[in-house]
């Protein structure tokens, strides 16, 4: 009976200190949970830091970036008319008007942007003397604007482009057909100008005089119509 009871004991003894150990571990195993938790919430915490940080160096780079692009975008418009300013004063060759040339590249500005460019890259070829350049820039501007009275002004300098390589029929052909046309076109009066003066050129003085009164008829007020008189009184 003293054995039972010594053994008893001796087995609570050793269950209770299992018990101890077991419990210290447990403990100690629940504090390394809490602090790898800590740990963790450490962690995500500098991560959305850095997240936030990035966040606001992007918002940075794209705003230096668009003030860049800002910033060259405006240079570059500045010397372009600082080029198209130094073109200007250089005297066009002779076959050129220079007072329409002045006046249509600001009037480019009424055609829609792909168009305006077409033609206002024609214009400057003009004004350089580059006609072989410049006729086919016209002719696809021409083809561009086909149904509006904006196409009678292309012509126009179509005309003037075949002036300046001497093609005579392909000036009249782009002349006459402005007028008939279009012939509400700011530029029908200086068609028929134009016109008339390949006519004397080619030494059907009669016929340039029609195309003369006829100017000075349907466009009386044109300042086109002034100068028709006196370029009539010397056909006689």
């Amino acid at each position: 009976m003293m054995r039972v009871a010594l053994s008893l004991a001796l087995l609570a003894s050793t269950v209770g200190c299992s018990s101890f150990d077991l419990g210290k571990k447990v403990a100690r195993l629940e504090r390394r949970i809490d602090d790898m938790s800590a740990f963790q919430q450490e962690q995500t915490e500098t991560i959305n830091s850095l997240d936030s940080q990035l966040k606001l160096l992007s918002g940075r780079l794209e705003e230096l970036e668009f003030g860049q692009h800002k910033r060259v975008g405006t240079d570059l418009a500045a010397m372009k008319e600082d080029i198209s300013a130094l073109r200007r004063r250089v005297p066009p060759p002779t076959a050129v008007p220079v007072a329409e040339l002045d006046a249509d590249e600001v009037w480019a500005n009424q055609l829609p942007a792909e168009t305006a460019q077409i033609f206002m890259d024609a214009l400057a070829a003009l004004r350089d003397g580059r006609f072989a350049d410049a006729l086919p820039l016209l002719q696809s501007a021409a083809g561009q604007a086909d149904s509006s009275d904006r196409a009678g002004v292309i012509l126009f300098w179509q005309g003037v482009a075949y002036d300046g390589l001497s093609d005579n029929k392909g000036a009249l052909r782009s002349y006459a057909e402005a007028v008939a046309r279009f012939p509400k076109s700011p530029r029908a009066p200086a068609s028929l100008a134009r016109q008339a003066e390949v006519l004397v050129r080619l030494g059907d003085k009669q016929t340039a005089r029609d195309s003369l009164k006829k100017l000075i008829k349907d466009y009386p007020k044109s300042p086109e119509a002034t100068a028709a008189k006196e370029r009539l009184k010397e056909l006689k």
